[in-house]
């Protein structure tokens, strides 16, 4: 049976092997139809559809924010943590400063600022103000293990939070995917050290804090509309601001050298400012429910990094845990496909 289809204006044309599978049961049944149609397109789809660029937008962000990992442990070895983070928000604020300047946008970012100020201020301060602090203070009080689980927590927190506030709904296939998900990363994580006693502390609650501040400013940023790069100017100017207020408690290191330098510059340009830009592309784009199962590929890829970088050992466990994370996303991606034949 051949069904051809428009969505978009995009033809595609289905070549059903299995006559007793009708559309109705496919659509009401996405694991019945993920293990038994067959899904051949014998026609070629003339485009791309939204929900593949979002996809590959959200991969390319974590691919990046993956590498964060390595380049912040490389730099705190030389500098204090405070000041690799305000360094990464200067260099960032920067480069998107220059990019508005080169685009001739620097009007349309005053523009975006005068329509409205105060979502602009809470939303920088809370994701790239709060959440850094609270982050760097977790890994005084408790367990790098730990912290890492508890702040991978913020994409169940997205969940939850998109429903509460804007009422996005999610399939259960796709909460089952994102808990697989993190799943697999509490089974990299631990295979890479003892968990330690997690029970209700200043450390717990600060890693808590961290997870609920980025998964508020995530789903804040993927609600509104704003231009992206004169937005995240702005998220990137006042979450820098932010920490600016904290440096006479917070000792900063202005003069570092020339290779930290450029590592920085790395770490702010390209893991911070391009990696957001792409970030908030993905989140228009898709469910918040594939956005958070693919932020759960982050440790795995930091964890291969090191691996490659730092010459770091990665265990049997940790494989399992990485095989399971990169299974929760392919399901999350191939059931949501099958769902809309």
């Amino acid at each position: 049976m051949v069904n051809s289809e428009e969505v978009n204006g995009l033809s595609f044309t289905f070549h059903d092997s299995q006559p007793d599978l009708t559309m109705s049961q496919r659509k009401s049944s996405p694991w019945r139809a993920f293990f038994f149609s067959k899904q051949q397109n014998s026609g070629k789809i003339r485009g791309m559809t939204e929900s593949t660029k979002g996809t590959i937008y959200a991969l390319l962000s974590v691919g990046l924010f993956a590498t964060l990992g390595t380049g912040f442990k490389v730099a705190v070895t030389h500098l204090g943590s405070f000041s690799v983070v305000v360094w990464m928000g200067i260099w960032a604020t920067l480069a998107l400063l220059a990019w508005l300047a080169w685009e001739r946008k620097l009007g349309l970012m005053a523009a975006e600022f005068r329509r409205r100020p105060l979502f602009f201020v809470l939303a920088g301060v809370i994701g790239l103000g709060v959440q850094q602090l609270l982050c760097l203070k977790t890994y005084e009080y408790i367990p790098a293990s730990q912290a890492v689980i508890l702040h991978y927590t913020y994409p169940l927190v997205m969940l939850f939070l998109s429903w509460l506030v804007f009422r996005e709904r999610s399939t259960w296939w796709a909460v089952f995917c994102v808990a697989l998900g993190f799943a697999g990363v509490c089974v990299l994580v631990t295979a890479g050290g003892g968990l330690g006693d997690v029970r209700l502390s200043v450390g717990v609650a600060l890693a808590m804090g961290t997870s609920l501040s980025f998964g508020l400013f995530c789903v804040l940023i993927k609600h509104a509309r704003f231009s992206v790069t004169a937005g995240m100017f702005l998220f990137n100017l006042f979450g820098l601001l932010f920490l600016l207020c904290l440096v006479p408690f917070y000792p900063v290191r202005w003069t570092p050298g020339g290779g930290d330098m450029l590592l920085l510059a790395y770490l702010g340009v390209v893991t911070t400012a391009l990696a957001l830009i792409l970030w908030n592309r993905a989140l228009r784009m898709i469910p918040t429910s594939r956005s958070s199962n693919c932020a759960l590929l982050v440790p795995i890829l930091s964890l291969i990094c090191i691996a490659l970088v730092l010459k770091e050992h990665v265990s049997g466990m940790q494989g399992v845990g990485m095989a399971v994370v990169i299974g929760s996303v392919f399901l999350n991606v191939k059931l949501a496909n099958v769902s809309k034949a």
